[in-house]
């Protein structure tokens, strides 16, 4: 290792007899983040493959490293002259509001308990025990053999030590550091992971989680040694770590079954815990309705209201979500508690939740907006990965949000809090493909050389955002079709793929109106040339039956034409009208 001397007499402490770098101290917490980030950019493919529960998405790898790479760029641009406590509470609030998926929700509320109990003066071996019990507080039902089991047994395995009674391997120091035996514990507990759960068990791999954090505790391992040997871990010249163990290959036996009332008595998804994985690989779901999306919202709220106690908002939130879905998980607090979740002024929450009733999910989503402000609503199908390219796309009609994720889209929702060009990039990068095209309009295009658009120290690059002007809803259906026709021709190329959707995008017409009025509408934008598709978005209070007679005016008017009904989910009696031409080779197929 090489880099900048410090002084490390202002780095130690003498903790159960072993002298170790404070985790308070800046040049820890700046290479921890930054380590643990580049760790999990290595690892994170890694994860992904043994990715089998609560459901198998392959993507628990891939949101973990997302979740610490956004609390590691918020520590990189933070003052040179930052302390330690300031730099734990801003990764703590960028991995709140950019966590991603189940295990970075979980892994962000991790981070915020143990910044609670640091910045409080707590051991580490305390921080690390508060972090697992705030962690597992915040899943609805937790079960065995997750990230949660890991947490507990680094917590314990660092207590053990801190007291003085953890030995190290032959050769090494008499005692082992708290932060190693932290290591040890979490290791342990993901390789015994694999006899936790049906899920894991059948696929014969270890909890996908589970090494996600062995991995972020390795890596402030490395960052307290390197700050005890004088060197600089933030600028990268730690070397890499890696994880030591097979994720894969596991012959798993039956864990003993919990006491019955346990905190691991149930697990976020009773029918995945008992449905068989046959490959780890695979996007197979076992008990997972496959009509299930993910629900992911922030609330903020006033760090002065007074309807709740403190605490007592994450629980009530958490039993709303509860009631439409699982894997609940909610997430953060205010700035009472000392977790830099919030401000002076503000608390922040992050709300995850798989659900088959998304309308229902929104429902509590918008309860909630009326307390407080719900912004960073984003709506993704749990069984449609991504393909070559993924689309991130952003409404305002949640029907239409559900149909999209349906087709494969990331959907950011305007329900409350209007989206942001960031919330796109945001979504583009944790989209899970190397390209990802934005379909929204040029307002809320996200900027290619702007914030989150560029890996900033990771050894993996963000994917390519390529953006697709799409003024309005007809617009996202026209690109989500043509998206999915050109990736079926297998005489597209990828790099032909923007035109392709642009260009369908781009020769939409467009119209709409009162449903009695847009009859006249359609004929006159099916004249003049044949006609593709015709797409009819109607709001909820047009009534069936005159939705069915728009839909055979269309038909009839358009010689023919595929006629795409969707309901916008949203109040109202007026239709939105997309007319797509025909293409002249298919113009003179239909001839």
């Amino acid at each position: 290792m090489s880099g900048v001397p410090l002084n490390v007499g202002s780095l130690t402490a003498t903790v159960g007899g072993v002298q170790q770098p404070e985790l308070l101290d800046a040049a820890v917490v700046r290479a921890w983040v930054s380590t643990a980030a580049r760790a999990l950019a290595e690892a994170r493919a890694e994860i992904d493959r043994v990715n089998v529960f609560p459901v198998a998405d392959g993507d628990t790898g891939t949101n973990m490293y997302l979740t610490i790479r956004d609390a590691a760029a918020a520590v990189r641009v933070a003052p040179a002259d930052a302390g330690g406590a300031r730099l734990l509470r801003l990764a703590a609030r960028a991995a709140l509001l950019g966590a991603r998926g189940n295990s970075g929700v979980i892994l962000s509320e991790w981070l915020r308990g143990l910044t609670v109990a640091a910045t409080r003066g707590d051991s580490l071996a305390i921080a690390l025990d508060t972090a697992a019990r705030t962690a597992r507080r915040a899943v609805a039902h937790p079960a065995p053999g997750t990230i949660l089991t890991a947490a507990e047994s680094a917590a314990a395995a660092a207590r053990h030590a801190e007291a003085g009674g953890m030995v190290g391997p032959p050769g090494a120091a008499a005692r082992l550091s708290t932060t190693d035996a932290a290591c040890r514990g979490a290791r342990e507990a993901a390789l015994r992971s694999v006899g936790a759960l049906e899920p894991l068990r059948a696929a014969g791999v270890l909890d996908a989680g589970a090494c996600g954090l062995v991995l972020v505790l390795l890596s402030l391992a490395a960052a307290q040694r390197a700050a005890a040997e004088g060197v600089s871990g933030a600028s990268g010249s730690i070397g890499p770590v890696l994880l030591d163990i097979d994720l894969r290959g596991h012959v798993g036996h039956a864990a003993p079954a919990p006491a019955a009332g346990g905190d691991d008595a149930s697990s976020p998804d009773q029918g995945a815990a008992s449905g068989g994985v046959r490959d780890a690989g695979r996007h197979e779901h076992g008990g997972v309705a496959t009509d299930d999306v993910e629900l992911m919202f922030v609330l903020e709220r006033s760090a002065s209201a007074a309807d709740f106690s403190p605490g007592a908002v994450a629980d009530a939130l958490r039993a709303d979500l509860d009631d439409v879905g699982s894997s609940v998980v909610v997430v953060g607090g205010g700035a009472e508690d000392g977790a830099g979740a919030g401000d002076a002024d503000r608390s922040l929450w992050q709300a995850h939740v798989h659900t088959a009733d998304l309308d229902a999910a929104l429902g509590v989503a918008r309860r909630w907006a009326s307390r407080g402000a719900v912004s960073r609503v984003s709506v993704r199908h749990l069984a449609v990965p991504p393909d070559r390219w993924a689309v991130v796309v952003t409404t305002a009609a949640p029907a239409l949000a559900a149909e999209l994720a349906r087709g494969g889209a990331v959907v950011v929702l305007d329900l409350d809090v209007p989206p942001t060009a960031a919330d796109l990039v945001a979504a583009a990068v944790g989209a899970g493909a190397p390209r990802v095209l934005v379909l929204a309009p040029e307002a809320l295009q996200p900027d290619p050389a702007g914030p989150g658009a560029e890996a900033a120290d990771e050894p993996e690059a963000a994917p390519e955002i390529v953006r697709v002007v799409a003024p309005g809803d007809v617009h996202l259906v026209a690109g989500m079709s043509a998206l999915a026709a050109t990736l079926d021709d297998p005489r597209e190329e990828d790099a032909g793929v923007p035109d392709a959707v642009g260009a369908v995008v781009a020769g939409l017409r467009v119209g709409g109106g009162p449903a009695v009025t847009v009859g006249a509408v359609v004929k006159r934008l099916v004249a003049g040339s044949p006609t593709a598709i015709v797409t009819l978005l109607p709001d909820d209070d047009v009534p069936d039956a005159t939705v069915e007679v728009l839909a055979s005016r269309a038909a009839a008017v358009s010689d023919g034409a595929d006629v795409v009904v969707m309901r916008t989910g949203r109040p109202g009696d007026h239709v939105a009208i997309g007319v797509e031409p025909l293409h002249a080779d298919a113009a003179e197929g239909r001839a």
